[in-house]
Formats: C-alpha cells, sequence, structure tokens
C-alpha cells in the first residue's frame, strides 16, 4: 500500500519536470552591478524606485525580460527590473561624489519602458534598454532625459548578464553625462 501512495506523490512532480523540459525552463540573472563612471560631483540626491512599464503580464512582470516570440526560455533577474536599475544609478551617483540621502531636495526618479533580450539567429544575442529618467530640485523645472542603448554580442547564456549589465551601465552614463551638461547634477 505505501508504493502505490509514494507512487501517486512523485508522478506529479515527474509531470512537472517533464513540462519544464518540453517548454523551456526559465532562468534567473542574479546581476551584481559594478559602478564605473568617469562623472564627478557633489551635493546630496536621492533616487526613489524606478517603474518597470515595459513587460505587463504575468505574476512576475516586474522581474521577467522581454523577449521575442521565438525565444521559449522565460528570463527573470533577482530582483524587480526597476530596483535594479534604481539601485545601480544609486552606486554610480555613490561613485560620482554624490552624497545619497532621502532628505535631499534634488530627487531622481524614472521609468524603464523597454528591457528586452532576445537570441539573433544562431551567433548573436542583443539586449536593448530605453529608459526615461526625471531629475527635479529646488526652484528649478524638472529635467527629462531618456537613453536607449542596442548592444549585441557573441551569443553566449553564460555571458548575457554581462550583456544587460553593460547595456545599463551605458545608459546610466549616458544620463549622467548629460544630466551634468543640462546643470542638474
Amino acid at each position: 500500500m505505501g508504493s502505490i501512495s509514494l507512487c501517486h506523490r512523485w508522478m506529479p512532480v515527474a509531470l512537472l519536470v517533464m513540462a519544464g523540459t518540453l517548454l523551456g525552463c526559465p532562468r534567473v540573472l542574479y546581476l551584481d552591478y559594478q559602478p564605473s563612471t568617469a562623472v564627478t560631483g557633489h551635493g546630496p540626491v536621492w533616487v526613489e524606485s524606478f517603474l518597470y512599464a515595459g513587460h505587463p503580464r504575468g505574476l512576475m512582470q516586474q522581474k521577467e525580460l522581454e523577449g521575442s516570440a521565438q525565444d521559449v526560455e522565460a528570463l527573470y533577474l533577482s530582483q524587480n527590473i526597476g530596483d535594479f536599475v534604481a539601485d545601480a544609478l544609486k552606486k554610480e551617483l555613490m561613485l560620482a561624489g554624490y552624497t545619497l540621502t532621502s532628505e535631499a531636495m534634488r530627487r531622481v526618479t524614472g521609468t524603464i519602458e523597454h528591457f528586452f533580450l532576445e537570441y539573433v539567429g544562431q551567433q548573436e544575442q542583443r539586449f536593448q534598454i530605453r529608459a526615461t529618467f526625471q531629475v527635479a530640485g529646488p526652484g528649478a523645472d524638472a529635467y527629462t532625459a531618456t537613453c536607449h542603448v542596442d548592444r549585441q554580442q557573441i551569443r553566449s547564456w553564460m555571458k548575457s548578464g554581462l550583456l544587460i549589465g553593460q547595456g545599463v551601465k551605458d545608459c546610466l552614463e549616458d544620463f549622467l553625462t548629460h544630466a551634468q551638461a543640462a546643470g542638474v547634477l
């Protein structure tokens, strides 16, 4: 009697494993963003949470990267995409010499409209990010800037995280450079 009960317990597990194998397994990327900005600055600033508006379906929508219809594998970040980008910006600002404090009058917010990874043919993979940043401060009109980065590399699922990290880094560097040139940072 015990062996029949054990068989019934393992049947659902076996079916889930088989379904995952046939449909493609989701992958979770744990990215450790390393800042490297050449921009320098000073003064207090605060970075609010960013909104990820690019992938509106599913329970894990704030963590799931957009992909093409041909990609059978779902790809997720280990944290919300908006939080990942906001945290990366905080690291860049701290490296640049700014002081992060929630009491700062100068505040940065943003929206990630597009966070996309796809495999291109048999040899390449592409990452795209499109984001809008807003900087608000005392006595000044809000400053808005956008970035759009499109990077490709040789297809390697082991290096997908590096491709994503470099694309985010390029986007943040573009924003920081333009915000400083505009005098808002």
